[in-house]
């Protein structure tokens, strides 16, 4: 039986939890009471955010899951110079600032981009807009479709050699040896990839924010944002409970998928591939050429442009107000991240080893709570509820430490959960035997087991907050400014050369965290 010391750490980071989610959700509804404007509209325009959120998912996610089993099955097919370092950096996209792939994007297919640039020099005209849908699509599957081919590649990858063996003998053609051995396992990671690629598309707002190009490619997420901006707050706890239902539907159907289809994908060095004919050969070289330049020319090229617009007199005091911010508030929330994390897991771990499946369940679903609330519910909130410390810096900087370390919460869980289960099961009988407990059983059992994992997960969490413009987009002001804050007024200002450098100066700082923690879905 667990005493209650054992289960205070779970029981205090849920509470917190809890009380935050529940404070924010509350102030707002209240507000929006209190201000005397109970008008609702329920028109033919809410019809039409509604619709446009679930189009721009659906067409996104399709397209990020098709152009990734290609490109995965492109990989497989050859090999070339250089394989091994775009496989490792195409997961990084997943993980960039958002704002980032949209100045990426502008600088390559933007009216004064790349493209453009080649198209006039060739004496051709180039009328595409970046801004409406396919500015949308091209951002959602630039973040979205080379992870989800970095997986796709390692469950190829993962068929036993001896079946590849054992096809090659029976002769099968290519398409045959897709279906009957390889589609069976990217099946089984289709449905859950798609409902993750899916939620993030339908809750994505900056990147809607900066190429929507008006009302017409508003989201549910934005028009939340929108509302609360325009102080009409009927509207935005409306809109909040819209996407709230959609988004706690999400989550109980990706649990169900996940829950029926976990994966033990096995990375197998040794390679053997069936032979290629020349056309094989040769469609597979173009789908990854294409593949390769979709994911690196907007970082090459904002590289290029960020290096090529440098002056010192851009990194002026206000830019370097940004950085110092970002860095702050970015390991701030990490620190919050992790330590919740690991008050949870603590607890949960030991109701794994007593048995108690159910309290464990209830706990890690609290500590997910928070991907069911849109993030500028919670934000707006928590700003309403203390709007009147708006002004000072060190509030802001503590409220969205708090708000991104709760984001960043549930992808620590998933990092954390399985490892503090397995290393604390394997010493718990030895520990109970030699009187180990408390804060000496953490430090000599699961730190010392989990220091690495830790580390990755700090760092992962600092750089999710980094790129963070959901939130700042509400508490952005004169108090404080982050680099996603400051680079959006840059761009919204159409200040294209001092946005390439600011973005170029974000996107090698990601690439330095990167670096540091050797971050490697593979």
């Amino acid at each position: 039986m667990l005493n209650f010391k054992t289960l205070l750490p779970g029981i205090s980071a849920a509470s917190l939890i809890i009380a935050v989610l529940g404070t924010a959700l509350f102030a707002l509804c209240y507000t929006a009471i209190k201000s005397d404007n109970l008008t609702l509209y329920v028109d033919n325009y809410l019809l039409h955010i509604i619709w446009i959120t679930f189009l721009q998912a659906i067409l996104s996610t399709f397209l990020s899951i098709f152009l990734a089993v290609a490109m995965a099955k492109a990989l497989s097919m050859i090999n070339f110079f250089g394989k091994s370092f775009l496989i490792r950096i195409m997961p990084v996209t997943f993980i960039l600032p958002t704002l980032v792939v949209v100045t990426g994007l502008l600088f390559v297919y933007g009216q004064q981009g790349l493209f453009a640039t080649c198209f006039a020099y060739l004496g051709l005209s180039f009328s595409t807009s970046i801004y409406g849908l396919v500015g949308i699509l091209l951002a959602h599957v630039f973040l979205n479709f080379p992870y989800a081919s970095g997986l796709f590649y390692q469950t190829l990858n993962s068929v036993p050699v001896e079946q590849k063996q054992l096809a090659a003998q029976l002769n099968f053609s290519h398409f045959t040896y897709f279906k009957l051995v390889e589609w069976p396992l990217l099946r089984r990671q289709l449905l859950p990839m798609s409902g993750l690629i899916f939620m993030l598309c339908f809750t994505s707002f900056a990147i809607v924010l900066a190429l929507g190009g008006g009302p017409k490619y508003t989201t549910i997420e934005v028009a939340i944002y929108q509302s609360i901006r325009d102080f009409d707050l009927m509207q935005a706890v409306m809109l909040a409970i819209i996407q709230l239902i959609c988004c706690m539907s999400f989550v109980w159907v990706l649990r169900k998928i996940n829950h029926y289809h976990n994966l033990s994908a096995q990375y197998i060095r040794y390679q053997y591939r069936l032979p290629n004919t020349v056309t094989i050969s040769l469609v597979s070289a173009v789908i990854v050429i294409l593949g390769a330049m979709y994911i690196l020319l907007p970082m090459v090229t904002l590289l290029i442009e960020g290096i090529g617009y440098f002056h010192w007199s851009q990194l002026n005091w206000a830019f370097q107000q940004a950085v110092i911010y970002s860095l702050i508030i970015a390991f701030g929330s990490a620190m919050v991240a992790i330590l919740l994390a690991l008050l949870i897991l603590w607890t949960n771990s030991r109701l794994l080893i007593s048995n108690q499946q159910q309290w464990s369940n209830r706990l890690m679903l609290v500590g997910s709570l928070i991907l069911t609330i849109p993030s500028m519910v919670l934000a707006s909130g928590l700003f309403i509820l203390l709007f009147q410390y708006a002004d000072n810096a060190v509030f802001v900087c503590g409220l969205m430490m708090l708000c991104n370390g709760l984001m960043a919460l549930p992808f620590i869980l998933k990092n954390l959960e399985v490892p503090m289960f397995d290393v604390t099961s394997r010493y718990w009988q030895l520990c109970q035997s030699l009187n180990i407990a408390g804060i000496r059983h953490f430090y000599l059992i699961e730190y010392k087991s989990l220091k690495k994992l830790l580390t990755l997960s700090l760092v992962f969490s600092a750089l999710l907050s980094m790129g963070d413009f959901g939130i700042i987009a509400l508490f952005g002001g004169q108090a404080v400014t982050t680099l996603p804050y400051y680079l959006y007024q840059q761009i919204a200002h159409y200040h294209y050369q001092e946005s390439a450098v600011t973005a170029a100066f974000l996107l090698i700082l990601s690439f330095s965290l990167l670096i540091v923690m050797d971050y490697d879905r593979t």
